[in-house]
């Protein structure tokens, strides 16, 4: 939480996951007490909010869910993965879908330091082509857990119809690098 820098934001749409999820397994009021913590009302899911306030909603979802998981950090990778899946679910999402098409990871991957600026105001990320099946991703600045974007990423692949892995490597407080492999 001390590295959420004040300006840093997130959209609604990647809480509104995490509160989805969360219902989905502990119920609606499960949902709604989290969510009570960092707002009075619903969240827009295109409307910026502050990463301090997801991050308190991550870690919240992650404590309640880890029973269900094994783990707090496999219901963040959890919690992850549900982020991309309702961006996928989206108007918007189902648009970039349709472009990019089934079983084209690189063409996904290769878009992502743009996607993830136009979902947080903060960090930066880079891509690499590491042959016909492997890419990578580096990110600096980014406060999410590595679990998070690792989950993510592995469901990102399951939407363009690829079975795969995504190793994530900590390399900082604020780095990572994710070898994503099909």
């Amino acid at each position: 939480m001390r590295l959420a820098v004040e300006g840093a934001n997130v959209r609604g749409l990647i809480f509104n996951s995490v509160f989805k999820l969360l219902a989905q397994h502990e119920g609606e009021q499960a949902a709604t007490a989290l969510r009570a913590t960092i707002a009075k009302k619903p969240l827009v899911d295109f409307f910026s909010y502050p990463v301090r306030d997801f991050l308190q909603v991550l870690y919240g979802a992650a404590e309640t869910l880890a029973p269900r998981y094994g783990s707090v950090e496999d219901a963040i990778r959890a919690c992850g993965a549900a982020a991309i899946g309702g961006f996928f679910q989206s108007g918007v999402g189902k648009t970039l879908a349709h472009i990019i098409g089934q079983g084209d990871p690189k063409r996904l991957f290769s878009s992502a330091p743009t996607a993830y600026s136009t979902a947080v105001s903060y960090g930066q990320r880079e891509y690499s082509n590491l042959g016909e099946r492997r890419v990578r991703l580096h990110f600096r600045g980014d406060m999410q857990p590595v679990e998070f974007h690792q989950g993510l990423l592995e469901e990102a692949l399951r939407a363009v119809g690829c079975q795969g892995r995504v190793e994530a490597r900590k390399l900082g407080l604020e780095e990572a690098e994710y070898i994503i492999e099909w």
